[in-house]
């Protein structure tokens, strides 16, 4: 994962989008690099490290926490 380490931080962020890319080249789309392999999974690893596939960090999600004696929702 040494080579992604720039703009990706962790390896299940990284699955996560190649898997996706997967997905989008078995749907018929081109690959944006030129790879010699048929295989989906190097290509989007491929285009991964080239910069080919854009993506965006989303800020984490905050939690409700509910409050078991009344039953109500506290935002923290």
């Amino acid at each position: 994962m040494q080579k992604y380490q720039e703009f990706i931080d962790s390896k299940f962020k990284l699955v996560s989008i190649a898997a996706k890319r997967c997905r989008e080249l078995r749907s018929g789309q081109k690959p944006r690099i030129y790879v010699a392999s048929k295989n989906t999974a190097r290509i989007a690893l491929e285009e991964i490290k080239a910069g080919a596939v854009r993506f965006e960090n989303l800020p984490p999600i905050k939690k409700k926490l509910i409050d078991e004696s009344q039953g109500t929702t506290d935002a923290s």
